[in-house]
């Protein structure tokens, strides 16, 4: 597989998608609540999505691809493609900056990552990467991650899925004291990005999917950084719990420690 082809596909399936996204901005917009009341979904998630699939059945027409909206779609090839159209839809929706649009294309057989790419439209930033070729954001090769110090570490949070939300207090007051400070943007594809970056040191984002990861995944390991669960890293792919621990090899093992003993109770799903 040309590596270098699939990341320009990432990034043009991205960008187009970013374009559609911001174009919606202006428009009034239908919301529906999904799963519960904080799970939203709008004509321009299932607009943007149309977008990114319609550049990879021109560019890649035999391969499988798996988006938010519309799920699965079957492939003849070795390369399966995956859609967040908009990650952070309720930020979108309430006009605030963290959102992203998250492209990224794994060996169908095994999951291994391959290119990806996050498009940032409100702060106008792209974060790309391919398997081997290091993180670029605007182009730009990003610096190898090397925060090492726990207590100046900047971490993003996610809460997970409704019955995991039990546990983030716990997680909130067992890494607040051992942190510089705590955020929580609202989108997972954006936190890794910014883990990738060098805009956070560090993220836990429990019960994602792999649309709401994957691209993210694969930015923070190619800059250097270790990915995986509280179970341990899974290099080159998301874990399969969904529960996703990103940051430079020293702070994931010291947060893993940390959090290993919050995130241990009878709720958790």
């Amino acid at each position: 597989m040309d590596l270098d082809e699939l990341l320009s596909v990432a990034r043009e399936a991205a960008e187009e998608g970013a374009r559609t996204a911001m174009s919606w901005r202006v428009r009034e917009l239908v919301i529906e609540e999904k799963a519960a009341s904080d799970d939203l979904v709008s004509q321009a998630d299932r607009d943007t999505e149309d977008t990114i699939r319609a550049v990879l059945s021109r560019r890649r027409p035999g391969d499988a691809v798996l988006g938010e909206e519309a799920g699965a779609t079957a492939g003849a090839g070795r390369v399966r493609w995956i859609v967040d159209p908009i990650d952070g839809t309720t930020n979108y929706l309430y006009g605030r900056p963290d959102w992203a649009v998250s492209v990224a294309a794994a060996d169908a057989t095994d999951g291994t990552l391959l290119a990806g790419a996050v498009a940032e439209p409100m702060v106008g930033r792209i974060t790309e990467a391919r398997r081997g070729g290091g993180t670029l954001a605007d182009g730009v090769p990003v610096a190898p991650l090397s925060q090492d110090d726990l207590s100046r570490a900047l971490v993003e949070l996610n809460f997970g899925r409704p019955p995991q939300r039990v546990l983030a207090g716990r997680v909130i007051d067992a890494l607040l004291p051992r942190v510089r400070d705590l955020r929580r943007g609202g989108s997972a594809a954006v936190a890794l990005a910014q883990v990738a970056t060098g805009r956070a040191d560090a993220v836990w984002a429990p019960g994602l999917q792999p649309w709401d990861c994957a691209a993210g995944v694969l930015l923070v390991q190619e800059a250097g950084g270790t990915t995986g669960d509280l179970a341990g890293p899974s290099p080159g792919t998301w874990p399969a719990s969904g529960d996703v621990l990103a940051a430079p090899d020293p702070l994931w093992h010291a947060m893993k420690e940390i959090l290993a003993p919050a995130w241990t109770s009878p709720d958790r799903v």
